[in-house]
């Protein structure tokens, strides 16, 4: 009993030891720099990850999953001499897939919500390791300002839509059916106000396209990066599906082999292949007709 009671007075001891921190909000580098992994305030991840929370928005918006996108401004200095090696701030924000940073930013970021600023303590095995990478040498303790204004959330295939589509119910009322052989069925609508694409405009557009056994073909839902497409120079199934289309239309779509690549093929489309695309598309740029010369 006497050896519990010692310990427990021992852990009051060194809490109440621990320093506490002041932050500088006009300039919280000045506070937070040199790190001190004691401060009461330091939050610590399994990791090895730590972080301050510097300001707290509003406490509304989502935590963003790794997946998704986000909308930040940062400051990254090195930790133990405080020289800055990278910034957005002057410029405009950033906005970046989470699974696509280092992996203390994808686990730190986790913990924010928009409106949030933490300053983060990433140890150099959550950061660029062993080797380092352009300016960062190796085994380099980093420490990041970061506030949160966005998170966009990711865009994934609909198991739902596809169960409605597996097979193709051609005979469905829902599904409506054009000359060319075209087949698409709406799951949902975009803004009715906005016209469709013309052949002279670009289109950036989310897909996924499988196989009618089911086998994927392309997917943008792994990178989350809609693909480009030039409106002329698509092929004939889908120009007649994106003139259909307005920014924001979500369709399941059956593309028969003559509408697109035929006895060819193309890539991971094999000959004479039907292929049942989900189609999102995400937005029209728009490219002004030439003037009349006369």
């Amino acid at each position: 009993m006497i050896r519990v009671v010692l310990a427990a007075m021992t852990l009051l001891v060194l809490a109440a030891c621990q320093p506490a921190l002041k932050i500088d909000a006009q300039d919280p580098w000045k506070s937070l720099h040199p790190w001190n992994h004691n401060w009461k305030e330091v939050q610590k991840l399994p990791s090895g990850v730590e972080y301050v929370v510097i300001r707290k928005g509003d406490g509304r918006g989502a935590f963003p999953n790794p997946i998704d996108q986000v909308e930040v401004h940062y400051d990254g200095r090195f930790a133990d001499s405080g020289e800055q090696f990278d910034s957005s701030l002057g410029g405009d924000t950033i906005t970046f897939g989470l699974n696509g940073v280092i992996p203390g930013w994808t686990e730190g970021l986790q913990k924010m919500q928009p409106g949030d600023e933490f300053m983060f303590w990433i140890p150099w095995e959550m950061a660029y390791g062993a080797d380092g990478r352009g300016p960062i040498p190796p085994e380099a303790d980093l420490m990041f300002k970061v506030e949160l204004f966005d998170v966009i959330p990711a865009v994934s295939a609909d198991p739902a839509a596809w169960a409605k589509v597996t097979p193709w119910p051609t005979e469905s009322s829902d599904v409506r059916r054009r000359p060319s052989g075209l087949e698409y069925l709406v799951i949902e609508s975009g803004d009715s106000s906005e016209a469709p694409p013309t052949d002279r405009d670009f289109v950036y557009v989310h897909l996924e396209g499988r196989l009618e056994d089911g086998s994927l073909v392309d997917t943008t839902y792994e990178t989350q990066t809609p693909l480009r497409f030039p409106m002329a120079d698509l092929t004939p199934g889908w120009s007649e599906l994106m003139k259909l289309m307005r920014p924001g239309d979500h369709w399941m779509v059956r593309m028969p082999p003559h509408l697109m690549y035929a006895e060819e093929g193309d890539g991971r489309i094999p000959p004479n292949a039907t292929v049942i695309f989900e189609v999102r598309l995400d937005t029209v740029i728009r490219i002004d007709p030439p003037a009349d010369p006369t």
